[in-house]
């Protein structure tokens, strides 16, 4: 089945340090890398026959982020922008944790045009990243039109698209989300969130929980499933890359607990790769 993933995609600027910086602290920065990142590569690089839509602008972040996405065996649709791209500063830490500070840009400016001739899907990938952007209001219209079925990952700055959120759930998607993005939208434990979404979307509800596995809701039963242990050595785009999984084995009709396992191999798999593979 044909997935649209409508998300962009980033010049990512790795930088691992000792530790993160306070106020007016000087950190020497161990070692860098500039790499291809964002929830669209991420997810379409994991989900199978997937097309990518991602806006590309000019300057150098744009020419890097076209020629690696020429590179990658991912079907992709980039409309031009007349702006630059942003960049992603990622800093990572000793134990894989990461801290962003994002200049949003030309990827991140969809227009109505660019998804006229869009092709027929199955389903559409759609991330709460990019709905921040006011004139990404086009992404969810364009959603509410179509008959395919919707995946939304809301991210992590949730308390800035409050209208979104509700829009979103007005379009009865399947939702995915870690845990922490779970209660700060619910203002409950994840797993009464879980159940309250589910009553207002009536499709699965999906929840990370880092090592602790991850979960799923259909309404009947709360699945969950964890993997061994193991040691993180960079964790982006780890979520994009569970939920990618999850959106594969939804569109086979795999079942929930097998999704759950395919997923979290996945996202294992991610997160044990080394700076040099990045």
């Amino acid at each position: 089945m044909t997935k649209l993933v409508l998300a962009s995609c980033t010049a990512d600027l790795y930088l691992y340090v000792d530790h993160l910086p306070t106020s007016a602290q000087d950190v020497k920065v161990i070692s860098r890398q500039m790499a291809l990142g964002g929830c669209g590569y991420h997810v379409s690089k994991a989900c199978p026959d997937s097309i990518l839509v991602c806006p590309i602008g000019d300057g150098m972040y744009a020419q890097f982020v076209k020629e690696k996405l020429l590179s990658e065996e991912i079907e992709t649709i980039m409309p031009t922008v007349l702006q630059e791209n942003g960049v992603c500063i990622c800093l990572i830490e000793p134990n894989g944790q990461r801290t962003f500070l994002s200049s949003h840009g030309a990827e991140y400016f969809y227009t109505p045009q660019m998804l006229v001739d869009l092709p027929q899907a199955d389903w559409i990938y759609i991330s709460g990243i990019d709905l921040e952007e006011k004139q990404n209001q086009c992404l969810i219209d364009y959603c509410a039109k179509t008959s395919s079925k919707i995946f939304f990952a809301p991210g992590p700055r949730i308390s800035a698209i409050p209208s979104v959120l509700k829009q979103m759930l007005d379009l009865k998607p399947v939702l995915h989300m870690n845990k922490e993005e779970c209660e700060a939208w619910c203002q409950c434990s994840f797993q009464e969130g879980m159940v309250s979404l589910f009553e207002k979307t009536q499709k699965p509800v999906i929840v990370t929980d880092a090592s602790r596995g991850s979960y799923a809701y259909d309404g009947k039963k709360l699945y969950h499933e964890v993997e061994e242990a193991v040691v993180t050595k960079n964790a982006t785009g780890a979520g994009d890359t569970h939920a990618a999984s999850c959106l594969d084995s939804l569109s086979q009709k795999m079942p929930f607990d097998e999704m759950l396992r395919r997923a979290n191999r996945a996202s294992i798999q991610k997160i044990t790769q080394g700076k040099e593979e990045l």
